[in-house]
C-alpha cells in the first residue's frame, strides 16, 4: 500500500505511473469527534456539541517538496487544494481505494527528525472543507463498488 499527496503547485518525487510528481507519504492521521453529555439514568436526554475536526498530519521523507512546503508555512500563502490518495497494488498497478480532498488548505506546522539516516518530516494541514470517498475492494484488489462521497464544510458546520 502506498499513500500519495498532490499539493497544488508543489511537485513531488513520486515516479509511480498513476501518481507521477505527487508527494509520497509514509503515513496520514486525521480525526473528528464531538462531546456528548449523557445525564445519569437517562440515555434519552443526551446533548451533543458540534463536531471538532482535527488538522490532517502527514509524515514523509525529506524530498524536493520539503522546501516549497516550508515556504507555504512561512510565507502565509493563500489556501490550496490538496488530494491524498490511499492505494493498493493490483496487477502491478496502483489502485486508489480511498481519497481525501481538502479545500483552502494551509500548512500549519512542520517538524523534522532523524536518527542518522534520511530525515523524516511531519506536516500539519489546516483546511476549511474535506471530502472523502472509500471504494470497496474486490478479492483481486480492484475497486468493487463506487462507494459514497462524504463532505464536511467547517465554515458552515455542514455535512453532506
Amino acid at each position: 500500500m502506498a499513500i500519495y499527496m498532490e499539493y497544488q503547485g508543489i511537485p513531488g518525487d513520486s515516479t509511480a505511473e498513476s501518481h507521477t510528481a505527487w508527494i509520497t507519504l509514509s503515513s496520514c492521521q486525521w480525526g473528528i469527534g464531538r462531546g456528548i453529555s449523557t445525564p445519569v439514568g437517562s440515555a434519552e436526554n443526551r446533548e451533543a456539541s458540534t463536531c471538532s475536526v482535527s488538522e490532517i498530519t502527514v509524515t514523509k521523507m525529506l524530498d524536493s517538496a520539503s522546501g516549497p512546503l516550508w515556504q507555504e508555512l512561512v510565507k502565509n500563502t493563500d489556501g490550496k487544494d490538496v488530494t491524498i490518495d490511499f492505494t493498493s497494488t493490483s496487477a502491478g498497478a496502483d489502485n486508489t481505494f480511498m481519497y481525501v480532498k481538502l479545500t483552502n488548505t494551509l500548512v500549519s506546522g512542520m517538524s523534522f527528525s532523524s536518527g542518522g539516516d534520511r530525515p523524516a518530516e511531519s506536516v500539519s494541514l489546516n483546511f476549511t472543507k474535506i471530502e472523502t470517498k472509500y471504494m470497496e475492494q474486490a478479492d483481486e484488489g480492484t475497486n468493487a463498488s463506487g462507494g459514497s462521497v462524504i463532505t464536511y464544510d467547517l465554515a458552515l458546520s455542514k455535512a453532506t
